[in-house]
């Protein structure tokens, strides 16, 4: 497979949980601010949060929603208009993606709180992969034909760069309080 029809499946592949991932930074306007964290304002022994307030029902609703049907009707079009060139997920993968992806991203917010780091403070690689690692292992658990190893290798490659570009766009639109 040449290096654009890799990017593309990779891209194919990884746009549920994208999507899923970058979404639930609208809840706070659509809930006007009224979120309901998943730790429920808790904390550990340590004294740190389980997960912070970054972490919402109404956030982590709205990244599978988006993230299975706004990712897989994407993918849908596009897979469909590419197909047999490019395997694409289905809208069941798309949704086990999604959730996977938030999974994992509430597991690099645990880590980070355990870590002593701040809601938004950097956590280089860990802020860019941990919902895509989750994703893709739970795609791979699913069905193994849509993740051969070189298009698992594009997607965590071409990962960090588009979600730095994309977090930074969501701060300039002032959908979030850091750039990264």
């Amino acid at each position: 497979m040449n290096i654009g029809l890799l990017i593309a499946q990779a891209l194919l592949i990884i746009w549920p949980p994208y999507v899923a991932n970058a979404t639930p930074v609208l809840a706070k306007r659509v809930f006007r601010g009224r979120l309901h964290p998943i730790d429920f304002n808790k904390s550990l022994k340590d004294g740190r949060r389980i997960l912070g307030d970054g972490k919402t029902y109404e956030g982590f609703i709205m990244g599978v929603t988006l993230g299975t049907l706004g990712g897989y009707l994407v993918v849908y079009i596009i897979g469909s208009l590419t197909a047999p060139i490019l395997k694409y997920p289905t809208m069941l993968d798309s949704f086990i993606m999604s959730v996977a992806a938030l999974l994992g991203d509430m597991l690099g917010a645990f880590i980070k709180r355990r870590l002593g780091l701040r809601r938004g403070e950097p956590a280089p690689l860990l802020d860019q992969l941990d919902f895509l690692l989750a994703s893709l292992l739970s795609l791979y658990l699913i069905d193994p034909s849509l993740l051969p190893l070189p298009v698992a290798v594009t997607a965590v490659l071409i990962t960090p760069p588009i979600h730095l570009a994309t977090n930074a766009g969501a701060y300039l639109l002032g959908l979030k309080n850091e750039p990264w």
